[in-house]
């Protein structure tokens, strides 16, 4: 029964892990009232001026046109009108990973958004500054668990431009709300009638963090017809060295490993080792005293888990292969 309950446990763990380093339905498989889930494509909230003013635009739509399975996000730009005023503007389609709650903005902070993104003059919206994107933060969705910042963001997009747009993706990792890593590129794919995989990729990768935001625009100019399709969305830790979980005393080496992972116990004492991949698949195990070795020569590079249990003690290590 013991036995039972301590699988469970690990499994548990491993369930949270798999979810703090991943995107849930990063494949767009998930769509629930016409939206993906865990995704947001729309912006709505309260624009707080005299009185509070309910605004809502959605961007997105399921396509069948997707890079694999059968759904993908097509992403374009929409009306975002202002009850009871003059303004309404054609602002670009946004597609955030996570949920929003709903904002709650003044008028002038949704003005000085809009002005920014209208100005062509390079004074306004500088995707390279943080302080430019710190209003339009303010209605956007918080992000997506992650623990590890990543090597990089990719996805893979079909992107039909107007005449001189392009696209963008940024991603910024946090912890306890402040920044840790910035990233952001501008992108005009190729082939607007194939899936091409695009990537921005972090200065500061395998640095601790809590969350990640990624957001993607289908277009940098106001009132564009440009169309975007997204699918395929992963966080890459190719390369990056991410610590030990749970109590160990003793030493796991190489880590990043490429053809062999190196375990040196602080005792004499019999332990068992495991090694996972992300979803619990059991991959090799073995019984050893003393130091040993596991051959990883022919693993995909990707992150696993490795297992020690010696005696009541029990360990998950999260382990790069390259």
């Amino acid at each position: 029964m013991k036995k039972i309950v301590l699988f469970f446990v690990i499994l548990a763990g491993m369930t949270s892990l798999r979810a703090q380093n991943t995107i849930t339905n990063s494949d767009f498989e998930l769509w629930s009232y016409g939206k993906p889930v865990n995704w947001t494509v729309a912006l709505h909230g309260n624009i707080t001026s005299f009185v509070n003013l309910p605004v809502e635009v959605n961007f997105g739509s399921k396509s069948t046109d997707a890079h694999s399975g059968t759904a993908a996000v097509k992403l374009q730009s929409a009306d975002f009108s202002i009850p009871y005023t003059q303004y309404n503007f054609n602002i670009p389609g946004i597609l955030q990973a996570g949920e929003s709650e709903g904002f709650s903005i003044p008028l002038e902070d949704i003005m000085a958004i809009v002005q920014a993104m209208q100005d062509t003059t390079g004074g306004g919206f500088d995707p390279s500054n943080l302080s430019s994107l710190a209003s339009l933060a303010k209605i956007l969705a918080p992000g997506v668990p992650c623990t590890v910042t990543p090597t990089s963001v990719s996805a893979w997009v079909k992107y039909q431009p107007q005449e001189g747009d392009q696209m963008m993706m940024v991603a910024m990792t946090k912890q306890n709300g402040t920044p840790v890593s910035y990233a952001y590129e501008m992108f005009n794919p190729a082939n607007p009638d194939a899936y091409e995989q695009i990537a921005v990729n972090f200065n500061e990768a395998g640095a601790e963090c809590d969350s990640i935001m990624i957001i993607i625009l289908s277009s940098m100019q106001m009132g564009s017809s440009s169309v975007l399709c997204v699918d395929d969305v992963s966080l890459n830790y190719s390369g990056v060295s991410i610590s030990l979980w749970g109590k160990h005393d003793g030493e796991i080496y190489p880590n990043p490993a490429s053809d062999r992972l190196h375990i040196r116990p602080a005792s004499d004492n019999t332990y068992r080792w495991t090694l996972t991949d992300l979803t619990g698949k059991t991959l090799q195990s073995g019984e050893a005293t003393g130091e040993t070795d596991i051959d990883t020569k022919s693993f995909s590079s990707g992150i696993y888990l490795l297992q020690i249990d010696e005696g009541g003690d029990h360990s998950v290590t999260k382990v790069v292969i390259r």
